[in-house]
């Protein structure tokens, strides 16, 4: 199967779309997979990553200069790779 084959791909969600999940929910949803034409699907697997990124400033007055320390914090949450067609 090649990618003009593919006319949409879409994972929906069953929570509202503007959900946050937290440590230990469980998201659930579906993969809608819309073909331009009969096709023979061997396998399929979805890989999931839950992440959160975050960056600050703070700002230390040194006397006369402002001094800025610039914070970026990066943690991956979950990372799910499932088959929902396994080829033989």
């Amino acid at each position: 199967m090649t990618f003009n084959t593919i006319k949409s791909f879409k994972l929906e969600l069953d929570g509202p779309g503007d959900a946050v999940y937290a440590s230990s929910e469980i998201v659930s949803g579906q993969v809608v997979l819309e073909l331009n034409r009969d096709t023979k699907v061997h396998s399929m697997k979805v890989l999931g990553r839950g992440v959160a990124t975050a960056h600050w400033l703070e700002n230390r007055s040194g006397g006369m200069k402002a001094v800025y320390n610039d914070y970026t914090s990066n943690i991956t949450y979950f990372r799910k790779r499932q088959h929902l067609i396994r080829g033989k």
